[in-house]
């Protein structure tokens, strides 16, 4: 636990030195969101900074319990953004997540995670940065477990400042 605290408190030293060169293209180049499956477990609320034109970084918190396992996960990433406009993105990104499970639950679940790991992650998808704060994104985003491959996806909403 300690090592999520301080790849987070790193993460978030990395988002406050980010170039002013990402305003000259975004309106709103931070960003408060929920996320729904994807990342963080079966919801999590993320803190993401654009750092450059097209690189952001996040992390967050989240918990699982009804489909996953009971459990406390800590997601962290980086994405590229592909403009295909102003306001509609393409975003690939890597990152993963690290999930502290209940062990003493015995229930079967989709991604049957049965002890803690750091669990590597994907992202492909669509994302929309709204002039006005509005933020979503749909996503692909496949988990790479001590198991193996997990196909999931996700969906966030959020506000951009």
């Amino acid at each position: 636990m300690k090592n999520v605290l301080i790849v987070g408190a790193v993460l978030l030293l990395l988002a406050g030195n980010g170039t002013a060169s990402a305003q000259s293209f975004y309106d709103k180049e931070t960003s408060i969101y929920a996320e729904f499956f994807g990342h963080g477990g079966e919801l999590s609320v993320n803190f993401e900074k654009i750092l450059a034109e097209k690189i952001t970084i996040r992390v967050g918190i989240g918990g699982t319990g009804a489909v996953f396992r009971q459990g406390l996960v800590t997601p962290f990433g980086m994405s590229y953004l592909m403009a295909v406009d102003d306001r509609n993105f393409l975003e690939f990104g890597i990152g993963g997540a690290y999930v502290n499970i209940d062990d003493t639950s015995t229930d079967d679940t989709y991604l049957d995670v049965a002890e803690n790991q750091v669990v590597g992650t994907g992202t492909f998808g669509y994302r929309f940065l709204g002039h006005y704060g509005f933020t979503y994104r749909l996503a692909f985003t496949p988990a790479v477990t001590k198991d193996g491959f997990q196909p999931m996806g996700g969906a966030a909403f959020g506000y951009a400042f």
